[in-house]
């Protein structure tokens, strides 16, 4: 065999070799993969964004949800009560996402550069003023709602009935660990977590807070709320709190008749003289409390003024049915809530009504002893 030659046919093979790998490599200034964000990786799925700053009202640092839409349709999604609207456009060119978003202004635009890291599930934005990251989910507010209403609501004063308003708030969420309403610019108020006859976790008004009245509602206001999560995340939502309001229920017309020992209760009332109004019926323990009911029917449709009667029985329909444990002898009350739901929503098709809810009506009394 001829060595030299071999071995001078061996290294002239290391060399190319060496010379392909090296074009063929990311570092050596061969072509590499242009990155391009597809509107396809982008269209038709919700984007959540969290740029808070802080808890204070006047901070435009809520929740922002969009939705792209084919046709470059904009769609905003008011978390708290999962209300889609559309508010504008939105193209996307050479990884340039424009959005025109008119609920913030009619003119506004938003000129994003999408960066490399972006996928179908996570899109990060650059800026001229600054950056922004989308998150098709965030597991820590899967389950959350809030929603802000106004409650007319009809109590015993100087041993007379007479009604006045209040404000109710209701958040939900398993994940949550403190949540704080802000009204206004003005006011925060911490939430108490309760646990619901259905056995989720809810924040509501503490017992303190739940006798500020007033005399005449506006409405038309903006309700925001502050959420902490259990692994110490901060967000804010807001609620668009509407003009309409309820006429209280004449308490004069609510009976309750029942035999004594026995499962069997006939409740009377007179619904508000205003169309697509429903009811719930619920009785209480000796207590009188709301937040574990014995029984609750079912919502109960009306037409204006109409007199309602429901008969109560082990065999009529119920969302919660536990009057067994109600103790012979003792005294149990009745409730009966009226309400609306939101303007736009759907009272038999909307998944989302009872996230909400506009204004409620309410009388609690005691109907007798069990």
């Amino acid at each position: 065999m001829n060595y030299p030659l071999y071995k001078k046919l061996l290294f002239a093979i290391v060399i190319i070799s060496s010379l392909t790998l090296s074009s063929c490599g990311s570092g050596g200034g061969g072509s590499e993969e242009v990155f391009a964000f597809k509107s396809t990786d982008l269209a038709n799925k919700y984007w959540y964004a969290n740029p808070y700053l802080s808890p204070d009202y006047n901070r435009d640092d809520a929740l922002i949800v969009y939705r792209f839409e084919g046709g470059g349709v904009l769609k905003k999604q008011d978390f708290s009560g999962r209300r889609d609207e559309v508010v504008g456009s939105w193209s996307l060119s050479d990884n340039e996402l424009v959005i025109e978003d008119e609920s913030i202004s009619a003119t506004n635009r938003q000129e994003w550069f999408v960066q490399s890291k972006s996928t179908s599930n996570y899109l990060k934005l650059n800026s001229n003023t600054g950056t922004r990251e989308f998150f098709t989910n965030i597991n820590d507010l899967n389950d959350v709602s809030a929603d802000a209403y106004v409650v007319n609501e009809v109590r015993l004063v100087n041993n007379a009935y007479e009604s006045a308003y209040r404000m109710e708030y209701a958040v939900y969420g398993e994940k949550l660990s403190q949540v704080k309403v802000l009204p206004d610019a003005n006011t925060s108020i911490q939430l108490e977590d309760f646990q619901n006859y259905q056995g989720q976790k809810i924040y509501l008004l503490p017992e303190k807070d739940r006798t500020d009245y007033f005399n005449q509602f506006t409405g038309g206001q903006k309700v925001k709320f502050y959420l902490k999560t259990e692994g110490g995340e901060n967000y804010k939502l807001e609620d668009q709190l509407y003009e309409s309001d309820i006429d209280a229920l004449d308490n004069f017309s609510i009976t309750a008749t029942h035999a004594s020992g026995s499962v069997k209760l006939t409740v009377n009332w007179k619904a508000v003289d205003e169309a697509d109004i429903y009811y719930y019926v619920e009785i209480l323990d000796k207590n009188a409390n709301e937040y574990l009911p014995k029984f609750r029917s079912t919502r109960q449709p009306a037409t204006a003024g109409e007199d309602k009667t429901l008969a109560i029985d082990n065999s009529v329909a119920n969302e919660l049915n536990l009057l067994n444990e109600l103790p012979v002898g003792e005294d149990y009350y009745v409730k009966i809530t009226g309400f609306k739901y939101e303007d736009g929503i759907d009272a038999n098709n909307s998944s989302n009504k009872e996230m909400n809810i506009q204004a409620m009506t309410r009388f609690v009394f005691k109907a007798g002893q069990w």
